[in-house]
């Protein structure tokens, strides 16, 4: 077995050429040590104490903390860029009880905050009088050991230099929890964090936050081997993880493990069969990065691990004809404008439209049994020529308002609400062999009409009656963050207008989609990636969107993502680097 020596001249180096979806043919799994390449050579290609598979924010956190463990450390990265979905994120985390709420004064009590995170997590089974809150004691120490590492890991890597981070404020105070109203949140605002947004890439955060990890990284020479898919885990007698077998440039390329790997790659956004196999509803695309195809599924089940939370995503409403040419897609529902509806097949109003992404994404969910069909799989964002004069001037990152003058394929027109209804209704037979044959409800004009006049009735009132729309914290700070003086003055509820009784209508239909899955091989408190009886597997670590989300079907708070890959990616670092060479971690 021979030790590499990395230039990051020769690391970094990409291949311009190289597409990863057309990398081989080689399939995925677990080999034993005796059949692998290395076993048949009697050598490793490369060795490191701890080989980390993903470059993002989990890996880059990972490898950080298994250095400062004293480890040796290699990463691997499926693409030709570092940084994977975190480098296309904003860069926000969340992070209870962190340094800054401190500063402010703003307490984040232990037993409230999971309470408010063990409702969210699992709504069914909740109960605040039980002592696990009535999780199971393993789901318990997932959220548990969040809240207890979350604000110790962030101040390690501010002390690393490995990031600068700074207040999310939104409209001037911090920023709101999603669900900022509930009893259980005693600290509504204050636990999300951003990287300072940089202009020269693209205004994002998350961009930013890989060039400082980077930094980070390179400065302790942890070498970062680009265009590397794992395909195969690598197995000894003992049943411990020990290595990897990956695809580079049409070579197998052999990766022994001394202590442990960890991986902390993306999920499956982008594996339609995969999709189709274990979420619960449908999915267009996401956002998520193109090489986010479960890899990791197949391997460590193939291996014996046990999967978990597959069924839910980190969910976005998508722009039904952007995903439709691209299941890559960055833009989205991110936000509504005042005088703006969102509504089903049949013309009726489907949800509160100021409610966070996660939430209204799970409206497309919603089954009719008598007709046999998902309702909302499409739903139709409405809104008149007032609101695009408003939103799409002073925030077209609302996406589904373009500024005056701007045009897109995917905004649909009409001078009145007919023509509007006969457009969508052609537009949707020109896509019908692509969405289940979905079409409006014949009585859909007649409908739309009529609730319009009912939405406007509570806009003047001020109360909607009947989603509650603008009412939280988290709305009314979107509303006066992301809309300032834009906003029209029309009562006490900023977030809800009157719909213009004359035309011109837009319409922009959309559909379910993600910024990533949240689902895969499940994880302990360790880190450690768990078999059938929820032993831990020697030498295999998780963090990240690959593994299972400790969040369960909760989007505590816009963060959470990156909260959780931070958090499980020093979990995993830390732990791998304590293992001795026999397999066994040192307490």
């Amino acid at each position: 077995m021979k030790n590499s020596s990395f230039s990051r001249r020769k690391v970094l180096k990409t291949s311009a050429g190289a597409s990863i979806a057309g990398l081989g043919t080689g399939l995925f799994g677990s080999v034993s040590y005796a059949e692998s390449r290395a076993g048949r050579k009697c050598s490793w290609d490369h060795e490191s104490d701890v080989v980390v598979v993903g470059s993002g924010a989990a890996g880059s956190a990972t490898a950080l903390f298994a250095h400062k463990g004293g480890a040796s450390v290699l990463m691997l990265e499926k693409s030709f860029l570092p940084g994977g979905t975190t480098a296309k994120s904003g860069g926000r985390i969340w992070i209870p009880d962190n340094f800054l709420m401190r500063k402010q004064g703003i307490k984040d009590n232990r037993e409230d905050c999971l309470k408010y995170m063990a409702r969210l997590s699992y709504p069914t089974l909740y109960n605040p009088r039980d002592r696990h809150l009535g999780l199971s004691a393993g789901a318990y120490d997932l959220i548990a050991t969040y809240y207890d590492n979350a604000s110790p890991v962030i101040n390690e890597l501010l002390a690393m230099k490995a990031l600068n981070l700074e207040p999310w404020l939104r409209a001037g105070e911090p920023m709101a929890d999603y669900y900022s109203d509930l009893p259980e949140n005693r600290a509504p605002m204050g636990r999300a964090l951003e990287c300072p947004l940089n202009p020269e890439l693209g205004g994002r955060g998350g961009a930013q936050m890989v060039r400082e990890f980077q930094a980070a990284l390179q400065s302790r020479k942890i070498p970062l081997l680009l265009e590397h898919r794992v395909r195969k885990l690598v197995i000894d007698a003992a049943g411990e993880v020990i290595g990897l077998e990956c695809e580079h440039l049409d070579d197998t390329v052999s990766i022994r493990a001394r202590k442990g790997v960890a991986f902390a790659s993306g999920g499956f956004t982008h594996n339609p069969e995969m999709l189709r196999d274990y979420v619960r509803g449908p999915i267009f695309g996401g956002c998520a990065s193109g090489n986010a195809e479960g890899d990791f599924v197949y391997m460590a089940t193939a291996a014996g691990a046990k999967l978990a939370n597959m069924g839910h995503v980190w969910g976005r409403p998508l722009i039904l004809e952007q995903v439709l040419e691209n299941r890559e897609t960055p833009d989205g529902a991110w936000l509504m404008g005042d005088s703006m509806i969102q509504v089903n097949a049949a013309g009726e109003r489907v949800t509160n439209e100021m409610l966070a992404y996660n939430e209204r994404n799970q409206v497309h969910y919603d089954w009719d049994a008598v007709r046999a069909r998902y309702s909302n799989l499409v739903s139709f964002v409405i809104y008149d020529e007032q609101c695009r004069q408003r939103f799409g001037t002073k925030y077209s990152g609302i996406a589904v308002v373009l500024e005056p003058g701007l045009n897109a394929s995917y905004v649909i027109s009409g001078q009145t609400l007919d023509d509007l209804a006969g457009n969508i209704r052609t537009r949707l037979a020109r896509l019908a062999g692509r969405i289940g044959g979905f079409t409006l409800d014949e009585g859909f004009t007649e409908t739309l009409k009529g609730t319009i006049s009912r939405f406007n009735h509570l806009a003047e009132k001020g109360v909607d009656e009947d989603f509650r729309r603008g009412e939280t914290l988290y709305e009314k700070q979107a509303m006066t963050d992301f809309m300032g003086d834009t906003i029209a003055a029309r009562g006490p509820n900023t977030s809800i207008a009157p719909v213009d009784g004359k035309g011109p209508y837009y319409c922009v239909m959309i559909c379910p989609g993600t910024l990533d899955t949240k689902g895969g091989p499940k994880i302990n408190s360790n880190a450690q990636v768990v078999d059938y009886n929820d032993n831990p597997m020697p030498g295999l670590y998780g963090a990240g969107n690959c593994v299972g989300s400790p969040a369960a079907q909760a989007y505590w708070s816009g963060g959470a993502t990156l909260g959780l890959a931070l958090t499980f990616g020093a979990i995993a670092g830390r732990n791998a680097a304590k293992v001795n060479n026999r397999g066994v971690m040192r307490t």
